[in-house]
């Protein structure tokens, strides 16, 4: 019997231990004795290696067993983990691959020189430029093509990067709210709920907009006067960032007619994850047949580029977070955390608010994606006893908090955790209690007006 009790006990710790890898990323120094003699080699235990020790180590004290794993795979008729990866990596092809060809960095180029010589016109379009590229493709696309070029401008003008990346990275958190596609919490909760690409943009555009506007104004409020009145832009021509301009129209084109299908999937009897399988299918073999005609203009673009920059290791972090969440369920604190939730629900508002700020917060703790895994886990279960209205509101403030949640501190998301990165390589350094300090100041306000238009609209169209 204690036996069986510490078996239950062990998700738990097991499951921060790994949270905490995650942030972290330690690197672990090893030495592998070979017939040549010793070899040192040194293993980062990152978001794709640390998952996979929490569930070797589950199965190791027989915390979860192997239908816990077959079901953190396959999922039931609620959660297809598998389809939700496809889904995420079929659309990450297509918008690296129109990456690749240059066109979003065109893009950036264009906003830069339409903006002039005025600092805070540059401002507002980075910003404008950072929040509709994520509605179309994601945050993670945007975060890598925007910060670089950000980095670039600043450096070239000797002007203060950090309004212009502050407003690039609390864009790309807000916007990749307004679509089904813009972030993968997004697809999680949808996908768990059963709501379609229609159904989810009409109850999300609104709040996102609101959440948008009233992030710009505080931010306009926090940086106006750090924004020079004038810069020297680089003179730069927009269109040689375009690599490949054919392969950037055929992206597009690509693009678009995906977002149309999605659109009108709930018409069309296939899975949603067969539309952008689909289309990535297409874009690959364009790129494969185009290759040899672009290595003959001495270019260097080729689909192997495109699949390298693949965000491979999400694979084995959203499987082994729903492995370790099943485990947390199997062992009854999914149902305890869903009891203490529902007693907290009493009414519509609070339970939006209640959600939207927990979700918020949690994704700072353990990551927004494995926060998202387990608390659509808690929503689903028969212990969240709340009306039908209130369990829609928890269920859609829970997306707006993961991804509202990045901005709090970098290390809210994976995508902070990336742009942290790029920014150390390029030589700049945003401290942690700086960028709390922005979150802090901007984000409680944006969660708020976010989750009241939500509310309102569930009491309008409930």
């Amino acid at each position: 019997m204690t036996m069986l009790k510490a078996r239950k006990l062990v998700p738990i710790p097991v499951f921060a231990l790994i949270v905490f890898l995650v942030v972290k990323q330690p690197v672990v120094k090893v030495t592998v004795k070979m017939a040549n003699g010793d070899r040192k080699a040194q293993i980062r235990l990152d978001y794709g290696v640390a998952p996979i020790i929490g569930v070797v180590v589950l199965l190791a004290t027989s915390s979860i067993g192997l239908e816990s794993v077959l079901t953190g795979i396959v999922g039931n008729v609620a959660i297809r983990p598998y389809s939700i990866l496809i889904l995420f990596m079929a659309l990450a092809y297509i918008c690296i691959s129109i990456d690749l060809t240059g066109f979003f960095a065109y893009l950036a180029l264009l906003a830069t020189k339409a903006a002039g010589n005025s600092g805070r016109r540059l401002f507002l379009c980075f910003y404008a430029l950072s929040g509709f590229l994520t509605v179309f493709t994601s945050n993670d696309i945007v975060i890598l093509t925007m910060t670089p070029i950000i980095c670039y401008f600043a450096k070239n003008t000797n002007t203060n990067p950090i309004p212009f990346l502050i407003a690039e990275f609390f864009a790309a958190n807000i916007w990749s709210l307004a679509l089904y596609i813009g972030n993968p919490t997004n697809i999680i909760v949808s996908q768990a709920y059963g709501i379609g690409f229609l159904e989810y943009s009409k109850c999300m555009l609104l709040p996102t907009l609101v959440a948008g506007v009233s992030c710009l104004a505080i931010l306009w409020l926090l940086f106006k006067e750090k924004i020079p009145r004038k810069v020297s832009a680089p003179d730069i021509d927009p269109s040689s960032a375009l690599i490949n301009s054919r392969g950037a129209v055929f992206g597009v084109i690509c693009l678009s007619a995906c977002l149309l299908l999605l659109s009108l999937s709930s018409w069309l009897d296939i899975p949603i994850w067969a539309i952008p399988l689909f289309f990535s299918l297409v874009m690959l073999t364009h790129d494969v047949l185009s290759y040899r005609v672009l290595r003959k203009r001495g270019n260097i673009l080729s689909p192997s580029l495109v699949l390298r920059r693949m965000p491979w290791k999400i694979m084995p972090f959203v499987i082994g977070f729903f492995i370790m969440v099943e485990g947390l369920d199997s062992s009854g604190w999914v149902d305890l955390f869903a009891s203490s939730l529902s007693a907290a629900s009493r009414s519509l508002l609070p339970s939006v608010l209640l959600m939207g700020f927990l979700s918020s917060l949690a994704s700072n703790v353990m990551n927004n994606q494995p926060m998202t895994i387990l608390f659509t886990k808690v929503l689903r279960s028969p212990s969240f006893n709340t009306t039908l209205q209130m369990k829609k509101g928890s269920m859609f403030a829970l997306i707006l908090g993961s991804n509202f949640g990045a901005n709090f501190t970098p290390i809210g998301a994976l995508a902070g955790i990336m742009w942290s990165k790029i920014l150390l390589d390029k030589g700049i350094t945003i401290r942690f209690k700086d960028f709390i300090r922005y979150g802090i100041l901007v984000m409680p306000a944006v969660v708020a007006s976010a989750c009241f238009v939500l509310t309102a609209e569930l009491t309008v169209w409930p």
